[in-house]
């Protein structure tokens, strides 16, 4: 087998693309470095010449990742994106791993909760500003939350049960229900 050399650059993405996808199995603690250099094709060493640790790669995983999927989402836009449910599922798609690895393990372990959490605040405050001014206030937040739930949950399904060339209809099933969460329903 004829080794590859590669720049810098590209030899970092390739391993956090690796980590990502051997994090996404099993989160933090059950993934060892030997799981991502086997990833990655490459060897221990060749990791920490790039990374001091497992968390720091695992935590520039995720903050990559958070990254990518603010910018599909334009958070920093002053309108939120009109499809952003479509947008936020053509990213995960792009990097099925890592979206998996930041909203069902990092969501999930103490330590790098926080990683989800931050980006599901800015999620909700997007989604809170395309939210119709009919909404009592005391629900908004709640129904900018239980949209946001939804519409990650049924990404991860999608993603392990779902094909790509359905994601379209997918993308509407969700925006329906999200939809639905949004109509003025006082008697």
């Amino acid at each position: 087998m004829t080794r590859k050399l590669l720049k810098r650059d590209e030899r970092v993405a390739s391993i956090l693309a690796a980590a990502a996808r051997a994090f996404g199995v099993a989160g933090f603690a059950a993934t060892s470095m030997e799981d991502i250099a086997a990833e990655a094709g490459v060897t221990k060493l060749i990791i920490y010449r790039h990374f001091e640790s497992k968390q720091q790669l695992y935590e520039r995983v995720l903050d990559e990742t958070r990254e990518r999927l603010a910018q599909a989402l334009q958070f920093r836009a002053r309108t939120p994106n009109p499809d952003m449910i479509g947008q936020l599922l053509a990213a995960a798609r792009a990097e099925p791993a890592a979206f998996t690895l930041l909203f069902r393990h990092a969501a999930r372990e103490p330590q790098f909760a926080s990683y989800a959490a931050g980006f599901r605040d800015r999620a909700l405050a997007a989604a809170l500003r395309g939210l119709p001014d009919a909404i009592p206030e005391d629900l908004r937040r709640w129904t900018a939350a239980l949209s946001f739930t939804v519409v990650v949950d049924g990404i991860v399904l999608w993603l392990e049960e779902g094909t790509p060339d359905r994601d379209d209809e997918a993308a509407a099933r969700l925006r329906a229900i999200t939809a639905a969460l949004s109509k003025d329903v006082t008697p």
